[in-house]
């Protein structure tokens, strides 16, 4: 899953950097269409895949197989996380205005940053810091993203792209930690 949280940062960075994106006008220009589509494609699959991920962690979790903690920890925020990516997708698709969608994932941006905190307090996980500093990556993304999207200044995008792939190394670190821990013989 954390792959596929990395790979959700790349899209939405390099997205936001080369979607020709008006803000102003709350669309893609149509001579974009064709890479506007292919956006949507991609995000809408990951999206899907993170949100499925969380139904699952939430459903195994309220069935009394998980911890208590966890449940809550990753199942809400993957669930969440998966629903703001596919509402970009469906917005994208539909070539209609990112301002509300990124408003809600500024929101999905405090839920983040309080399971960091609760990361860190609790000492959950092998490594809270480093799970911790994951999870305030994505929260600054995702606040960055009200701030980049609905406005047509460059360095505004530009900042937003920065949130984006910041989180997307950030995660992408995490699934090569995930992986190798888990095949650690």
């Amino acid at each position: 899953m954390a792959w596929t949280i990395g790979v959700i940062g790349v899209l939405l960075g390099t997205a936001a950097v080369r979607l020709p994106y008006k803000a102003s006008a709350g669309s893609v220009p149509e001579e974009a269409k064709s890479m506007r589509i292919a956006y949507s494609i991609a995000l809408g699959a990951t999206g899907f895949y993170l949100f499925i991920n969380g139904l699952y962690i939430n459903f195994t979790g309220a069935l009394g197989t998980f911890v208590d903690h966890w449940p809550v920890l990753f199942g809400g925020s993957a669930t969440l996380g998966g629903l703001v990516v596919v509402a970009v997708a469906v917005a994208l698709y539909k070539n209609v205005s990112l301002s509300v969608v990124s408003y809600f994932a500024a929101i999905i941006g405090v839920f983040l940053a309080v399971d960091a905190l609760a990361i860190l307090d609790y000492g959950l996980t092998r490594n809270p810091l480093l799970a911790a500093l994951g999870y305030l990556s994505a929260s600054g993304a995702l606040w960055g993203s009200a701030i980049g999207i609905n406005s047509d200044k460059k360095y505004l995008r530009w900042l937003f792209a920065v949130l984006a792939i910041i989180f997307a190394i950030a995660w992408l670190y995490q699934g090569a930690n995930f992986t190798l821990g888990h095949l650690e013989p």
